[in-house]
This record gives structure tokens, sequence and C-alpha cells, in this order.
């Protein structure tokens, strides 16, 4: 029995298929180069934060350019719609509005903030939305601003880092979605 050539390259024409769509898949849910100097930029000391009116509106003269990217993992499928409002705060409830635009979906959101940048140790959790964020939803994450202190005591977190503190959004998988910075006054 004689096969012809279309026989005999036919599987290996598929295992090469399957192999690129794997490593495809895989380099898809690992951490690129950029969103990992993303995530490192992010761990850096807060040096400023935009300003938001507690109705959510960007001052657009008091915007800091580090605030609110999204992270390259996420670009096509999430925005901060209103960055962190109000901002500056004295001691009012803080809100993020995040609106999911691509097509795919992201497993859960959760908001996290570090009461001192200068010991990565110690974490504290602000909010969390653990359902599954498909295309066209929205998702509000709010805390209060004590919650940036060790103790939950508002005047300690004022007092820490000169009242500048760093919010975390990451999903469920720990990817950091993006962040910014809130001042408290």
């Amino acid at each position: 029995m004689t096969m012809n050539r279309y026989n005999t390259e036919a599987p290996l024409l598929a295992f090469l298929f399957a192999a690129i769509m794997i490593s495809a898949a895989a380099m898809g849910c690992s951490r690129s180069e950029d969103q990992i100097e993303f995530e490192r930029n992010a761990f850096r000391t807060p040096e400023n934060f935009t300003r938001v009116s507690s109705g959510g509106v960007v001052d657009t003269s008091h915007v800091d350019d580090s605030d609110w990217q999204i992270g390259p993992m996420f670009r096509m499928f999430i925005e901060v719609e209103i960055p962190a409002f109000p901002n500056p705060t004295e001691d009012q409830r803080v809100e993020i509005e995040l609106f999911a635009t691509g097509s795919g979906t992201i497993e859960g959101i959760y908001a996290m903030a570090y009461p001192d940048m200068h010991d990565l140790s110690y974490r504290r959790l602000l909010d969390a939305e653990e359902r599954t964020i498909r295309a066209a939803e929205r998702v509000v994450l709010s805390f209060e601003p004590a919650d940036f202190a060790y103790n939950g005591v508002y005047r300690v977190a004022q007092q820490t880092n000169n009242g500048l503190h760093r919010v975390f959004i990451f999903d469920r998988n720990n990817n950091l979605i993006t962040y910014g910075d809130v001042q408290l006054l």
C-alpha cells in the first residue's frame, strides 16, 4: 500500500499547528516584558496624585500621568472610567469606577494597598468583586481611607507616607490591572 505525500505530511502539519497554538496560548497567559515593567513601576514610592472631585470630575490641571494606566495584559479588556474620587479626601469613602470594554472576561477584581510602601510585608484588602466581569460591565470598588492604616485609624493613615497612598487593582490571578494614588488630607 502506498501513501501519497499529503497523507504523510498531514500528521506533521497537525502537530506543528497544535504546537504553535499551545505556545500562543501559553504566551497569552503569562506576563509579557511590558507587563512586568508596568508592575515594577507600580511598586515605586508614590509622588503625586490625580485630583478628582467628589462628583468624579477629573481636574485636568492636576493629573499624575502614572496614575490609573492599564497594564498591557488588560488594555483590550478594561479601562478606568473614573479614577479614585474624591481625591484628595478628608476621610470620605473613595470610589473607583472601572468599565469592561473587551470581548474577554476578567476573573474577579480586588483593590489592595500597603499601609507603608517601605514595608511590603503587610497589605490590606480594600475591596473585592469576586464574580467574573464581562464586556460592557461597570465595576465600582470603594473603600474607607482609614483602610490604608495598619490599625484602620484614619489619623494613622494620614500620617503615614505623608498621607499619599497607592491603590493596586489586581485580577483574581494576581495580575496587576491598574494602580494610582490617593491623597489623605
